[in-house]
This record gives structure tokens, C-alpha cells and sequence, in this order.
């Protein structure tokens, strides 16, 4: 990917006011921990204080940070109703947040002493101190953000797969990125298998049995799955209760015969007493 097609790239974390609101709220808390605990740059001694007085100087950095960042995101944002950010964008933002930042970080620290020209030499050196604090929160508020929104993604995958089942009787079978890569009707799935990072779905076309290979965890599948005949019997394996045919008891498990399917399916001791319960309400 070239550059300019990766700062075209659009950057959604910060889409949402929610998630704007974890990233104002994270960095301000991890930054009082963070100041108070590590004490980076010597920051304990840029003033003689120390003790509680010393808590309260070192924390109001990290306030001042999240009235910035809280201005930035919520009121400047939405009177220039800059509502998406593309990856430079975002950079060009992100650089005015940490100037003014400093800015003021330089006008805090200077307490009674202030003086316009001495805070304008001080503001490179306080640009750099603050990149280098600001940079580790912000980075991983925004990966925090990046897998709660992955998340909902996939809760949203599995609502549409339900609805989908439930209206066409049809399992959607979507790749590790969400997108749907083949739909097979519920009643012609025998089972899945998992294959280190691939998924077997293994159905019937006709009578003859198919096995087709999709890149995705078993993981997953049991979480889109949810509610439907499909479930999981073992570490490696799901099976669609619709298809059993058999079923050879064990003492803490079994093995299932499907329909279509010469090979026995295992019911792990770990998977046994709930699959149990729906063999139960199957018959």
C-alpha cells in the first residue's frame, strides 16, 4: 500500500462520541497513574513540593490533558463538523491536540513566574515531553477502541445471520474480516471442524458429502451460532443436531453418527453434559 492510499485510509475509532468519550476518560486516568507512579522526565522536581501537594501538580497534567482532548473532540469537532477522520486528518489533528497541550502544560508549570517569551522558548521542548507521555495512552485507547468496535461487528454479523437463518433457512459463512464468503441451506450442514486457522464446513450436495475451507475460528462460528441447531460438541467440532442420526453412549461422553456421514463424531467430556441437554430437547 502506498502512502498516499494509506493517509487516504478512513480512521472511524473516533467516529462515535462514546468512543471518543473512553479516549478522553482513558488517557486522563492512565496519565495521573502514570505521572504520579513512574514520575517520568523528573517531574517531581520541577517544583519544590512533594507529598499530597506534589499528587495534586503531577494529576492537573493529566486534567489539562482531557479539557483539551474534551474541547478538541466534542466541541471543536462538532462546530466544524468534522465528523470522519482520514488517517492525515487525524494526524493534523492529532498534532494541534498535542501543541496546545504543551502550550499549556508550560503556562501550568510556570505557576506566578509567567512570562510570554520564556513559555514560547519552553513550548518545543514541552511538544516533545508530551508526545512521549500522550503517544502510549492514545495508542492503545484507539486499540481499545478498534476491538470493541470489532466486536460489535460481529455481534451485528451474528443478528443478520440469525435473521437471515430464520427467513431463508440459510447459513451465512463469513471469512475472519466479516464478509460472507458462501450461504449453504440449514438442513444440508452436517458439521464444522476446525483446522488451525481455517474452518471445514463439511455439507451435503445431494447425497454426497462436501467439504469446503473458509478462513475462520470455530470460536467465532459458536458465537454467530447461537440459538441455531448448530453446536459445539468438541474442541475441534460443531454439529447441526438437525442431522443426527445416532448417538453411542460413553460415561462422561459419546459419539454421534450423522446423517450422510460415515465417520463418528466425538462429544468431548467437557462439551457432553450441556450437548446432553440438547439432544433432550431434540427428541
Amino acid at each position: 500500500m502506498n502512502l498516499r492510499k494509506f493517509l487516504n485510509q478512513p480512521l472511524t475509532q473516533l467516529d462515535k462520541v462514546q468512543h471518543r468519550l473512553i479516549l478522553i476518560g482513558f488517557i486522563v486516568v492512565f496519565s495521573i497513574f502514570f505521572l504520579n507512579v513512574f514520575v517520568p522526565f523528573n517531574i517531581n522536581r520541577w517544583s519544590k513540593d512533594s507529598g499530597i501537594e506534589q499528587w495534586i501538580r503531577l494529576s492537573g497534567f493529566g486534567l489539562i490533558g482531557g479539557i483539551v482532548l474534551a474541547i478538541s473532540q466534542l466541541v471543536i469537532r462538532k462546530i466544524s463538523g468534522m465528523d470522519r477522520f482520514r488517517v492525515w486528518t487525524f494526524l493534523l489533528w492529532f498534532s494541534g491536540e498535542l501543541v496546545l497541550m504543551a502550550f499549556l502544560f508550560v503556562i501550568y508549570q510556570s505557576h506566578r513566574e509567567f512570562d510570554w517569551m520564556k513559555t514560547i522558548e519552553e513550548v518545543p521542548e514541552s511538544i516533545k515531553l508530551t508526545l512521549l507521555s500522550v503517544l502510549i495512552p492514545y495508542s492503545l485507547a484507539l486499540l481499545f477502541i478498534s476491538l470493541l468496535i470489532q466486536k460489535s461487528k460481529l455481534n451485528e454479523q451474528k443478528i443478520q445471520n440469525h435473521t437471515r437463518i430464520f427467513e431463508s433457512n440459510l447459513f451465512d459463512f463469513p471469512d475472519e474480516k466479516g464478509i460472507v464468503r458462501f450461504s449453504i441451506a440449514v438442513n444440508q450442514v452436517l458439521y464444522l471442524e476446525s483446522a488451525d486457522n481455517y474452518l471445514i464446513v463439511v455439507y451435503l450436495n445431494g447425497e454426497k458429502p462436501v467439504r469446503q475451507m473458509l478462513r475462520n475460528s470455530l470460536k467465532n462460528f459458536e458465537s454467530l451460532l447461537a440459538g441455531s441447531t448448530m453446536k459445539r460438541c468438541h474442541r475441534s467440532f460443531m454439529v447441526n443436531l438437525q442431522k443426527i442420526e445416532f448417538v453411542d453412549y460413553e460415561k462422561a461422553a459419546c459419539r454421534i453418527k450423522l446423517s450422510g456421514w460415515s465417520d463418528l463424531i466425538p462429544v468431548s467430556r467437557k462439551f457432553y453434559p450441556e450437548f446432553k441437554s440438547y439432544l433432550s430437547v431434540s427428541e
